[in-house]
């Protein structure tokens, strides 16, 4: 498969297309042009860009998670009850895992069981099955925008379903797809069915509708932030390519304020620099924090605790969107019960925070910044050098050689060289670099930092204190 970044024309797109809607059914009810009009015919304020347009310009930002259940009836109460109940400003379906997979018929055979049994089997929201018609009701039930949460290695007919039914927001993030959601199909593969729905957004966007693409790169505790920038940036260019214009920059933050704060920085400073360099000047950007766990605490208080590191994550990021996990997420799929109340319990910490000044230590950011914009550019440079300049080809190189690795990617032609730890602080570090194309200084800046801790716990680091660190929030401490 030969592949660059490079625009699909609309004949290639439309062609395509036609395949892409013969996948189910609902695919027929499709229909670019009313889809069009029935966006334009939406209140802004059930418009992604349009509410994190109005988080940025007041210095705001909201509450996400991801929702959801089987059939329309149980996902409008779920949503209708979180709006009314747990006063959200915005609100996400989750897709069924069998959607995910493409699998389509599992998902019907799902809905069918779950009226018969008077509850969801399902994990998530089967857009696909229930078309553009299903979702239309949820949309015109609500007042809050909508985002599709989901990951998958092939997105389009989902996506083509979720934006014609009114989702202004989505994610067309090939790298995570590639490494988390698939063990086998190839990053070429996932890299094509993505550019087919970031040229979806592109358009609509073309046609006076802004749809919000997310951009998390890879996902996971104990990733070095340098490498999640790397992943995002090589796909925005991709993004703006296809004519996204409006990209949601997705942050995997760790805990140490100082590296978590530096990272939005740069992030922001390379993206804009990265787009312009290729010609990109249009891009509106936005920004969401999450607090990556890979397991959350059973414990009622820690459980709160952390979603309040989530928002106090946010507010010093300069975030529009929270992405929270409720407090219940230990103990299995959260009820909306559940939900509502951490949307209420994060409202009332967003409204203490929302007015205060908060100062971080201007050597300690300083410093997160520099090295993490060195690894950053290292990576982004190389990937751009073995594509001749194409982010594309670069990328698809890049991910074989492991120049932009991942430690926990799923996805088996994946190297997986790389490993994280935390330093004293609880930054995150390299204690295994791979072959990304560090310099020496980068080197040996994170030898240091991993050598003030083990003289700290008089032992050496290893993958058992890399397991360790990975539950440590869990446990209710950043770093033991």
């Amino acid at each position: 498969m030969d592949l660059k970044n490079k625009m699909l024309s609309e004949d290639e797109f439309f062609e395509e297309r036609q395949e892409v809607l013969a996948q189910w059914p609902t695919g027929k009810d499709v229909d670019l042009d009313e889809a069009i009009a029935f966006h334009k015919s939406l209140p802004l304020h059930k418009v992604w860009t349009h509410k994190l347009k109005q988080a940025k310009e007041h210095d705001e930002f909201y509450a996400i998670t991801g929702m959801g259940m089987a059939t329309v009836e149980q996902q409008l109460e779920l949503l209708t009850y979180i709006e009314k109940e747990g006063k959200a400003d915005l609100l996400g379906t989750s897709v069924d895992s069998f959607s995910r997979q493409n699998d389509y018929e599992e998902a019907e055979r799902g809905i069918h069981e779950s009226v018969k049994k008077g509850r969801s089997i399902l994990n998530g929201f089967p857009i696909v099955n229930h078309g553009v018609a299903g979702f239309r009701r949820i949309i015109q039930a609500v007042d809050s925008p909508i985002s599709m949460r989901y990951g998958a290695a092939d997105t389009r007919l989902i996506d083509e379903i979720g934006y014609a039914g009114g989702h202004t927001a989505g994610a067309a993030d090939a790298l995570m797809d590639f490494w988390h959601h698939h063990s086998r199909i190839p990053l070429e593969t996932v890299i094509s069915t993505h550019r087919y729905v970031q040229r979806l957004i592109g358009y609509y966007e073309a046609h006076g509708v802004p749809i919000c693409a997310s951009c998390q790169g890879l996902y996971g505790a104990g990733i070095p932030p340098g490498l999640q920038m790397a992943a995002i940036l090589v796909q925005i260019v991709m993004m703006a390519e296809q004519g996204v214009k409006h990209i949601r920059f997705h942050i995997s933050a760790h805990g140490n304020l100082a590296q978590d704060v530096a990272t939005a920085n740069v992030l922001r400073k390379l993206a804009q620099e990265y787009l312009n360099r290729h010609g990109y000047h249009d891009i509106e950007d936005f920004l969401s924090v999450s607090f990556s766990l890979v397991q959350y605490p059973l414990e009622p208080g820690a459980a709160f605790a952390v979603a309040f590191m989530n928002t106090l994550m946010t507010k010093l990021c300069g975030a529009q969107a929270n992405d929270i996990r409720t407090v219940a997420e230990a103990k299995g799929i959260p009820t909306k019960e559940d939900t509502a109340y951490t949307f209420r319990t994060v409202r009332v910490m967003e409204n203490l925070l929302k007015t205060q000044k908060i100062t971080m230590d201007h050597n300690a950011l300083e410093v997160e910044a520099r090295i993490g914009e060195q690894e950053a550019r290292s990576i982004v440079d190389k990937v751009l050098e073995f594509g001749d300049g194409d982010v594309v080809e670069g990328t698809i190189r890049a991910v074989k050689a492991g120049v932009l690795d991942n430690p926990f990617a799923t996805n088996r032609t994946s190297p997986c060289k790389v490993m994280g730890i935390k330093d004293a602080e609880g930054a995150i570090r390299y204690l295994n670099h791979g072959n990304l194309p560090f310099t020496k200084d980068i080197l040996e800046f994170h030898k240091g930092k991993i050598m003030e801790r083990e003289n700290k716990k008089g032992e050496k680091l290893d993958y058992d204190t890399l397991v360790s660190d990975l539950l440590a929030i869990s446990k209710g401490v950043l770093v033991e």
